[in-house]
């Protein structure tokens, strides 16, 4: 696309395209039906604050403050969104927030602190699917998982292997898509009640329509409750096996 001739150029103008075929696929209206109803007086839709906060990192931002100073005069110009504050988007989120619930497993003295959002999580595998329908008709979808460390000084975090304070999310990946999340304190070990985590990610995938063929995972995953959860979903799975002085043996 070349201008011939324009009054006011914007650095960002190609994100008006993205945003359009948002408005196409009926992102908005996705968004409207899958979260919580807003006032009418609210002065900001579901849209306008989730097309916001997307195009934060369209435009190349890293967080939320930059929608203040750095591109809401950008923003303003695009016909698809009303650029709201920083501060009425973390407040719109914080409405979003559930709180966190505390687990013990049968051995060891940990405290598993984890966070899921049930209605975010459907929400977005419905965005996946309206973004990509024809990947996720597909019969041979693998499943990845992994537990993340996302190092963090936030003042509920607690110390992880790795000696350093965070979060330990359980990720469920297909191809580059995550499909389910569940936060984790950084102190709960991968395979703490990981067959619940999984059983909710496969029953979401389940429950729109996606079947999964595969599943794949490190070590994590290697524990008799877990593999058996997994085989209740799946046509065949990879977990590597947690190396021993006696498997070590057999394969030699």
């Amino acid at each position: 696309m070349k201008i011939q001739q324009s009054s006011h150029l914007s650095p960002f103008g190609g994100l008006n395209f993205v945003l359009e075929e948002f408005k196409k696929l009926k992102i908005d209206q996705l968004l409207k039906t899958n979260l919580p109803k807003l006032s009418g007086n609210s002065h900001y839709t579901w849209k306008d604050l989730i097309f916001s906060f997307w195009s934060i990192y369209f435009c190349g931002g890293s967080c939320i403050e930059d929608l203040g100073e750095n591109f809401r005069g950008f923003l303003t110009d695009s016909p698809y969104l009303k650029a709201p504050s920083p501060d009425r988007l973390l407040s719109r989120f914080k409405e979003l927030s559930e709180a966190k619930y505390v687990c013990k497993t049968k051995r060891g003295e940990s405290i598993n602190e984890f966070s899921e959002n049930p209605m975010l999580d459907i929400l977005n595998i419905r965005l996946l699917k309206r973004l990509n329908p024809e990947k996720y008709l597909k019969k041979d979808l693998i499943l990845d998982y992994d537990n993340t460390i996302i190092f963090t000084n936030k003042a509920d975090a607690k110390m992880t292997y790795k000696r350093e304070y965070g979060y330990c999310p359980g990720v469920g990946i297909i191809g580059s898509d995550i499909v389910g999340i569940q936060n984790r304190n950084g102190n709960s070990v991968a395979y703490a009640l990981q067959e619940k985590t999984l059983e909710t990610m496969f029953e979401n995938l389940k429950q729109e329509g996606i079947s999964v063929d595969a599943f794949r995972a490190d070590s994590g995953s290697y524990k008799f409750d877990i593999i058996n959860t997994v085989n209740r979903y799946v046509n065949k799975f990879y977990v590597r096996i947690k190396m021993r002085p006696s498997i070590y043996q057999a394969i030699r």
